[in-house]
């Protein structure tokens, strides 16, 4: 699992190692997954949008050129800088967030609250504990959409993780929908999981 030193040198060539990588796990299905996304957003100028793990913009960079309001938290400076030269009207954190949401959310609300390939950092109570928080920033009807490395079974993700071999990173902890679904509404989470390619799918809350 990269620290954020790692993602910092990783900034410069994040979308271009994407690309070139996006055949297998974990990176298969890449930009269907944003599709799938992108599809998911109802959003007008008036829409209010926070990207968790915003790294370059990748994901928000879209709907910012419809005139929505972004704003980004990533734990790596330089991935902000990018982000920033992309959406200058945004507003951007350096942000650890297994630490939560930095204090300056906590009277800000959203109609959508993103994060693609980032919740994989956080362990499942730590994910969930991550996800309530959310919920209190959420507008009426809004909805939180986690697109990520993920599996629909425990199968699933054995299966991949054998044809993966030495490319698995066993640092990192993926979401399993059946066993994750199962979680959430035991807190009272309501939840649906769509799986978009062999290694990763979307969560919406």
């Amino acid at each position: 699992m990269l620290d954020q030193k790692g993602f910092d040198q990783w900034a410069g060539e994040y979308e271009a190692s994407i690309k070139k990588n996006s055949k297998g796990y974990p990176f298969e299905g890449y930009y269907d997954v944003l599709n799938y996304v992108y599809h998911l957003l109802e959003v007008t100028e008036e829409s209010r949008v926070l990207d968790l793990g915003v790294g370059t913009g990748l994901l928000t960079n879209e709907i910012y050129k419809r005139g929505v309001h972004v704003t980004g938290i990533d734990f790596s400076a330089k991935m902000l800088e990018i982000a920033k030269e992309k959406m200058p009207r945004g507003v951007f954190y350096q942000h650890d967030l297994t630490q939560g949401l930095p204090a300056q959310l906590a009277n800000e609300y959203f109609d959508y609250i993103l994060s693609s390939y980032v919740i994989h950092h956080l362990y499942n109570e730590e994910k969930i504990k991550l996800i309530l928080e959310l919920k209190q920033r959420l507008r009426n009807n809004g909805k939180i959409i986690i697109a990520d490395v993920a599996f629909r079974t425990a199968e699933d993700m054995e299966r991949c993780k054998k044809e993966a071999g030495s490319a698995w990173d066993d640092d990192e902890a993926y979401i399993v929908a059946d066993q994750f679904l199962e979680k959430l509404s035991k807190r009272g989470i309501e939840a649906s999981y769509t799986q978009i390619s062999s290694c990763a799918g979307v969560l919406v809350i």
